[in-house]
Protein backbone atom coordinates (compact mmCIF):
# COMPACT_ATOMS: atom_id res chain seq x y z
CA UNK A 1 0.00 0.00 0.00
CA UNK A 2 1.61 3.34 -1.17
CA UNK A 3 -0.74 5.85 0.15
CA UNK A 4 -1.13 7.07 4.05
CA UNK A 5 -4.48 8.31 5.17
CA UNK A 6 -4.16 10.96 7.93
CA UNK A 7 -6.74 9.84 9.91
CA UNK A 8 -5.44 10.90 13.19
CA UNK A 9 -3.36 14.40 12.45
CA UNK A 10 -2.35 14.75 16.49
CA UNK A 11 -0.26 11.52 15.84
CA UNK A 12 1.24 12.91 12.56
CA UNK A 13 1.98 15.79 14.40
CA UNK A 14 4.17 14.02 16.62
CA UNK A 15 6.36 12.50 13.67
CA UNK A 16 9.87 13.80 12.83
CA UNK A 17 8.94 15.36 9.74
CA UNK A 18 7.27 18.67 8.41
CA UNK A 19 4.66 19.46 5.89
CA UNK A 20 4.11 22.47 3.68
CA UNK A 21 1.42 23.85 3.17
CA UNK A 22 -0.16 21.84 6.69
CA UNK A 23 -2.21 18.75 6.19
CA UNK A 24 -5.72 18.17 6.92
CA UNK A 25 -7.44 15.82 8.65
CA UNK A 26 -8.17 13.12 6.09
CA UNK A 27 -5.85 13.76 4.24
CA UNK A 28 -4.10 10.83 1.55
CA UNK A 29 -0.15 11.02 1.49
CA UNK A 30 1.25 9.28 -2.28
CA UNK A 31 4.57 7.63 -2.03
CA UNK A 32 4.28 5.82 1.22
CA UNK A 33 6.81 3.52 0.79
CA UNK A 34 9.43 6.33 0.55
CA UNK A 35 11.94 6.27 3.20
CA UNK A 36 13.18 9.51 4.37
CA UNK A 37 14.97 11.10 7.86
CA UNK A 38 14.04 13.10 10.61
CA UNK A 39 13.64 16.95 10.50
CA UNK A 40 12.91 16.86 6.35
CA UNK A 41 10.07 18.82 5.22
CA UNK A 42 7.49 17.28 2.65
CA UNK A 43 4.77 18.40 0.23
CA UNK A 44 1.12 17.32 0.82
CA UNK A 45 1.21 16.14 -2.24
CA UNK A 46 3.38 13.25 -1.73
CA UNK A 47 6.56 12.15 0.44
CA UNK A 48 10.16 12.33 -0.96
CA UNK A 49 13.40 9.79 -0.08
CA UNK A 50 14.73 13.26 1.95
CA UNK A 51 17.67 13.24 3.92
CA UNK A 52 17.42 15.27 7.16
CA UNK A 53 17.25 19.22 7.03
CA UNK A 54 16.16 18.77 3.12
CA UNK A 55 12.81 20.10 1.92
CA UNK A 56 11.05 19.75 -1.49
CA UNK A 57 7.83 21.82 -2.49
CA UNK A 58 7.55 18.97 -5.44
CA UNK A 59 7.32 15.47 -5.68
CA UNK A 60 8.98 13.43 -8.31
CA UNK A 61 10.69 9.96 -9.35
CA UNK A 62 13.69 10.02 -7.03
CA UNK A 63 15.47 7.31 -5.70
CA UNK A 64 17.41 8.78 -2.71
CA UNK A 65 17.85 13.01 -1.39
CA UNK A 66 20.75 13.89 0.69
CA UNK A 67 20.51 16.31 3.09
CA UNK A 68 20.25 19.77 3.32
CA UNK A 69 18.17 20.32 -0.14
CA UNK A 70 16.49 22.63 -1.28
CA UNK A 71 14.14 21.80 -3.79
CA UNK A 72 11.15 24.11 -4.91
CA UNK A 73 7.92 24.01 -6.37
CA UNK A 74 7.15 21.85 -10.04
CA UNK A 75 10.58 20.03 -10.07
CA UNK A 76 9.48 17.00 -12.69
CA UNK A 77 11.06 14.20 -13.98
CA UNK A 78 10.94 13.35 -18.05
CA UNK A 79 8.50 10.27 -18.11
CA UNK A 80 9.13 6.91 -20.25
CA UNK A 81 11.82 6.99 -23.06
CA UNK A 82 11.08 5.41 -26.51
CA UNK A 83 14.07 3.53 -28.46
CA UNK A 84 15.22 6.21 -31.18
CA UNK A 85 17.61 4.23 -32.73
CA UNK A 86 15.16 1.55 -33.90
CA UNK A 87 13.25 2.03 -37.19
CA UNK A 88 9.96 3.64 -34.81
CA UNK A 89 9.71 5.10 -31.80
CA UNK A 90 6.14 3.88 -32.04
CA UNK A 91 5.25 1.53 -28.39
CA UNK A 92 2.97 -0.59 -30.96
CA UNK A 93 6.35 -2.29 -32.10
CA UNK A 94 8.09 -2.91 -28.85
CA UNK A 95 5.23 -3.32 -26.18
CA UNK A 96 3.18 -6.73 -25.89
CA UNK A 97 0.09 -4.74 -24.20
CA UNK A 98 -0.14 -2.16 -27.14
CA UNK A 99 0.44 -5.01 -29.45
CA UNK A 100 -2.97 -6.91 -27.86
CA UNK A 101 -4.81 -3.64 -27.61
CA UNK A 102 -4.95 -3.65 -32.27
CA UNK A 103 -4.91 -7.08 -31.85
CA UNK A 104 -1.92 -7.58 -33.73
CA UNK A 105 1.15 -10.94 -33.42
CA UNK A 106 3.10 -11.12 -30.26
CA UNK A 107 6.74 -10.00 -30.97
CA UNK A 108 9.29 -11.51 -30.52
CA UNK A 109 11.71 -11.84 -27.77
CA UNK A 110 14.51 -9.38 -29.06
CA UNK A 111 11.70 -6.98 -30.09
CA UNK A 112 11.27 -5.94 -26.87
CA UNK A 113 12.46 -2.17 -24.99
CA UNK A 114 12.08 -1.22 -21.75
CA UNK A 115 11.53 2.52 -21.85
CA UNK A 116 10.31 2.75 -18.04
CA UNK A 117 11.55 5.87 -16.10
CA UNK A 118 14.00 5.58 -13.97
CA UNK A 119 14.23 7.47 -10.47
CA UNK A 120 17.38 10.25 -9.94
CA UNK A 121 19.38 10.13 -7.10
CA UNK A 122 20.31 14.05 -5.65
CA UNK A 123 23.44 14.32 -3.15
CA UNK A 124 24.02 16.50 -0.23
CA UNK A 125 23.22 20.25 -0.15
CA UNK A 126 21.65 20.73 -3.78
CA UNK A 127 19.05 23.80 -4.40
CA UNK A 128 16.85 23.05 -7.38
CA UNK A 129 15.35 25.98 -8.93
CA UNK A 130 11.61 26.07 -9.80
CA UNK A 131 10.25 24.33 -13.18
CA UNK A 132 13.07 22.49 -13.33
CA UNK A 133 12.53 19.38 -15.75
CA UNK A 134 14.91 16.48 -14.89
CA UNK A 135 16.00 13.26 -17.31
CA UNK A 136 15.10 10.50 -15.34
CA UNK A 137 17.91 8.15 -14.13
CA UNK A 138 20.51 10.85 -13.86
CA UNK A 139 22.64 11.62 -10.84
CA UNK A 140 22.67 15.04 -9.43
CA UNK A 141 26.27 15.60 -7.32
CA UNK A 142 26.74 16.99 -3.94
CA UNK A 143 26.48 20.95 -3.10
CA UNK A 144 24.94 21.43 -7.36
CA UNK A 145 22.88 23.98 -8.10
CA UNK A 146 20.11 24.22 -10.82
CA UNK A 147 19.24 27.45 -12.14
CA UNK A 148 15.20 27.73 -12.61
CA UNK A 149 13.71 26.73 -15.56
CA UNK A 150 16.66 24.52 -16.49
CA UNK A 151 16.26 20.69 -18.64
CA UNK A 152 18.80 19.07 -16.87
CA UNK A 153 19.28 15.75 -19.66
CA UNK A 154 22.81 14.56 -17.93
CA UNK A 155 24.76 14.09 -15.02
CA UNK A 156 25.55 16.64 -12.78
CA UNK A 157 28.96 17.28 -10.75
CA UNK A 158 29.33 18.20 -7.73
CA UNK A 159 29.65 21.73 -6.90
CA UNK A 160 28.82 23.00 -10.12
CA UNK A 161 26.38 25.24 -11.32
CA UNK A 162 24.29 24.91 -14.17
CA UNK A 163 21.26 25.96 -16.19
CA UNK A 164 19.69 26.22 -19.42
CA UNK A 165 17.80 24.05 -22.16
CA UNK A 166 19.48 22.13 -22.44
CA UNK A 167 21.34 22.77 -19.11
CA UNK A 168 25.24 23.66 -19.20
CA UNK A 169 27.87 24.31 -16.12
CA UNK A 170 27.42 28.11 -15.93
CA UNK A 171 30.75 28.18 -13.49
CA UNK A 172 31.75 26.66 -11.05
CA UNK A 173 30.13 26.98 -7.18
CA UNK A 174 33.60 26.96 -5.60
CA UNK A 175 36.87 27.18 -6.48
CA UNK A 176 38.38 23.66 -6.92
CA UNK A 177 40.31 23.32 -3.73
CA UNK A 178 37.35 24.61 -1.64
CA UNK A 179 35.20 21.65 -3.23
CA UNK A 180 38.04 19.28 -2.82
CA UNK A 181 37.82 20.10 0.90
CA UNK A 182 34.39 20.61 1.29
CA UNK A 183 33.42 16.73 -0.29
CA UNK A 184 36.25 15.71 1.80
CA UNK A 185 34.74 16.53 4.84
CA UNK A 186 31.45 15.64 4.00
CA UNK A 187 30.26 17.89 7.18
CA UNK A 188 26.71 17.04 6.04
CA UNK A 189 27.37 14.03 7.80
CA UNK A 190 28.25 15.55 11.19
CA UNK A 191 25.87 15.99 13.89
CA UNK A 192 24.40 19.90 13.97
CA UNK A 193 25.44 20.30 17.49
CA UNK A 194 29.27 19.83 15.82
CA UNK A 195 28.01 22.36 12.80
CA UNK A 196 26.76 24.94 15.20
CA UNK A 197 29.81 27.12 16.04
CA UNK A 198 30.88 27.24 12.47
CA UNK A 199 30.60 30.20 10.31
CA UNK A 200 28.59 29.21 7.03
CA UNK A 201 29.05 32.27 5.55
CA UNK A 202 32.82 31.84 4.51
CA UNK A 203 33.93 28.54 3.60
CA UNK A 204 37.10 28.85 4.20
CA UNK A 205 37.11 29.65 7.96
CA UNK A 206 34.28 26.69 8.21
CA UNK A 207 36.77 24.38 6.66
CA UNK A 208 39.48 25.39 8.79
CA UNK A 209 37.55 24.88 11.89
CA UNK A 210 35.70 22.02 10.64
CA UNK A 211 39.12 20.43 10.42
CA UNK A 212 40.44 21.56 13.22
CA UNK A 213 37.72 19.23 15.30
CA UNK A 214 38.69 16.03 16.37
CA UNK A 215 36.70 12.74 15.41
CA UNK A 216 33.67 15.14 15.15
CA UNK A 217 30.56 12.82 15.99
CA UNK A 218 28.34 11.83 13.29
CA UNK A 219 25.25 11.45 12.56
CA UNK A 220 23.74 8.31 11.07
CA UNK A 221 21.60 8.01 8.13
CA UNK A 222 18.52 6.51 9.29
CA UNK A 223 15.85 6.71 6.95
CA UNK A 224 12.31 4.68 7.59
CA UNK A 225 8.59 5.10 5.60
CA UNK A 226 5.63 6.55 7.38
CA UNK A 227 4.30 3.68 8.49
CA UNK A 228 7.57 3.10 10.65
CA UNK A 229 7.90 6.66 11.84
CA UNK A 230 3.78 6.53 12.77
CA UNK A 231 4.12 2.65 14.24
CA UNK A 232 0.82 2.37 12.30
CA UNK A 233 0.94 -1.12 10.59
CA UNK A 234 -0.18 -0.27 6.36
CA UNK A 235 -3.21 -1.82 5.29
CA UNK A 236 -3.18 -4.96 2.67
CA UNK A 237 -3.20 -4.10 -0.75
Amino acid sequence: MNRFRCTDLALVETLPMRFYPKLRAGHVLNNASAKFERHSQHNPKGLMPLGAYSYSHSVFNAGWIGRYCSISENVRVMGASHPHHWVTTSPVQYQPRRRRMFDLPPLPDSARYDGAARPVRIGHDVWIGQDVLLRDGISIGNGAVIAAGSVVTRDVADYMIVGGNPARVIRPRFAPEIATRLLRSAWWESTPETLSDLPFDDPLAFLDGFEAKSAPPEMPDDRRTIWDWSGITPPKA
